[in-house]
């Protein structure tokens, strides 16, 4: 749902609930809503004001930072927050700012000053629950129709991958059963040939069948980009100078599909790879939740015969799908190096 139906949404429930609350004074404590005094207007007003400032900060905040991520002791510290909060504005209005205006107290302060801060206190509790739980369950309806939205989108796009795989099943299955050919020819006669065959036609099995969910298993994800460099140090031959580090323990831990490639690729065609005083290094660190990514080449400014990749925009649209705001992505670039660090968790 766009931001601009869902503020409008929000606003007809705030009036719905101003109205309400101005039905129930008339309900319960026989007050005239059409005659309503100045003061009473501008101490519903300063009211008001709180109210919409708590539902906002509940809104905008505490219940997608907390309560949906079920950080539950901190959205309880983040209530007494909200609750200190609406208590000190409406002070800070009604008994300080409106006093000095029209010189009426909403609260009676000429009880002890114990009683006034407890009665002042519980009112703000009731006050601020109230608005806190209107504003989270609108909160977690919108949420919901969200992933509801999100969810039938991925559904959508995976019903079209899976229909162009299926378009396109035949194209490399011709493809591996010629390079299949090659191997068998070559084994013989050219076993380091017949072998590079075998590792293309394994890292180009790996792209066509084996990366159509989101999610793959980090160990084949590994071995790919170890093909994959492979084939640009047969190029390159001796002055190929990229290190690759992995350090951590790897078992069935899995991560997007085809995201750490990306960075390799970058690495490999758009920095200098071919000079040893100028190497390019690319680490992985494998934590038991989390899986970190560096990588640091020097630019190579005459890279325009390149191809561009799939685009760092694409790599956040999926990253922001798949871990929402649970990931780190960073760039730095200076004049002579590119350095770029992942963060996901497994």
């Amino acid at each position: 749902m766009n931001t601009k139906k869902e503020f409008l949404y929000n606003l007809l429930i705030i009036i719905t609930i101003l109205i309400l609350d101005v039905l129930g004074d008339y309900i319960i404590f026989k007050k005239d809503i059409f005659s309503t005094s100045l003061d009473l207007f501008l101490f519903k007003t300063t009211f008001t004001i709180s109210l919409l400032l708590v539902y906002a900060v509940n809104y905008i905040y505490s219940v997608p930072r907390f309560l949906f991520k079920k950080k539950y002791a901190k959205y309880f510290f983040s209530f007494i927050a909200m609750i200190l909060l609406f208590a000190g504005i409406r002070f800070l209005l009604e008994e300080i700012i409106l006093y000095h205006i029209i010189g009426i107290h909403n609260y009676v302060m000429t009880i002890p000053i114990s009683e006034f801060i407890s009665t002042y206190l519980f009112d703000s509790f009731y006050y601020t629950l109230r608005v806190c739980l209107v504003s989270a369950v609108v909160c977690l309806f919108f949420r919901f129709n969200q992933s509801k939205e999100e969810m039938h989108h991925l559904q959508i796009e995976h019903e079209k991958a899976k229909l162009s795989v299926l378009k396109s099943q035949i194209s490399p299955h011709f493809l591996f059963n010629t390079l299949n050919n090659f191997y068998e020819e070559l084994y013989d006669e050219k076993p380091d040939t017949a072998s590079d065959i075998m590792k293309l036609s394994k890292l180009l099995r790996y792209v066509t069948y084996e990366t159509h969910e989101d999610l793959a298993y980090l160990h084949k994800e590994i071995a790919f980009i170890e093909d994959y460099l492979y084939f640009f140090k047969r190029r390159y031959e001796d002055n190929f100078h990229v290190l690759l580090h992995i350090d951590g323990f790897i078992h069935s831990q899995k991560i997007p599909s085809l995201i750490l490639i990306h960075f390799v690729e970058n690495v490999c065609k758009h920095g200098i790879i071919n000079d040893k005083n100028c190497p390019a290094s690319i680490s992985l660190l494998i934590n038991e939740n989390t899986l970190e990514l560096k990588t640091k080449n020097y630019i190579n400014t005459s890279d325009t015969y390149t191809e561009p990749g799939i685009g760092t925009k694409n790599i956040k649209q999926r990253l922001e799908v798949i871990y929402k705001d649970n990931y780190i992505l960073e760039h730095q670039k200076d004049e002579n190096q590119f350095e770029t660090y992942l963060k996901l968790e497994l």
